[in-house]
């Protein structure tokens, strides 16, 4: 005659009560893990800028006009002296989260772009824009490292 039986094994009750017991007790506090990923974030915000002039999307940036290479004296996008790339640092680490800021002038018109430019070189007809070159964000790696980072935190 077909049957079905069930058999609860205490130990693996205890085993089990004492892993949620550890896990709501390693999420009380959050902040170590919330200061690596802020670490990572900053590292990756700098990468962005530095190395792989790429949003956070993963697109590339535009190219800068050729009054813009003549006037730096170079081609490289978002960087001239490096002050942006430094300016990127953590703003402020809590339990929930944590915020990556930048102080650099420029930083808001490079992140979404300007589009009427006003001033000395500035030509008759089109109006110049500048392309928005998002460097903060986070991208589909950097949520997945996060995530991990986190989990590798609660399991340990």
């Amino acid at each position: 005659m077909p049957g079905l039986q069930l058999k609860i094994d205490l130990s693996h009750i205890t085993k089990l009560s004492q892993r949620i017991q550890r896990l709501l007790h390693q999420s009380e506090d959050l902040t170590p893990v919330m200061r690596q990923a802020a670490d990572y974030m900053v590292n990756s915000t700098r990468n962005r800028i530095l190395r792989t002039k790429t949003g956070p999307d993963g697109e590339r940036w535009k190219a800068i006009s050729e009054l813009t290479a003549q006037l730096k004296g170079s081609t490289s996008i978002l960087f001239e002296h490096g002050d942006l790339a430094r300016s990127i640092k953590i703003g402020d680490v809590s339990n929930d989260g944590f915020m990556i800021v930048t102080d650099a002038e420029q930083a808001q018109w490079l992140q979404g772009g300007v589009r009427r430019v006003k001033g000395k070189y500035r030509p008759k007809k089109p109006a110049p824009q500048i392309p928005p070159r998002p460097f903060m964000g986070f991208s589909a790696e950097n949520n997945s490292r996060i995530a991990r980072m986190i989990r590798d935190y609660l399991n340990n």
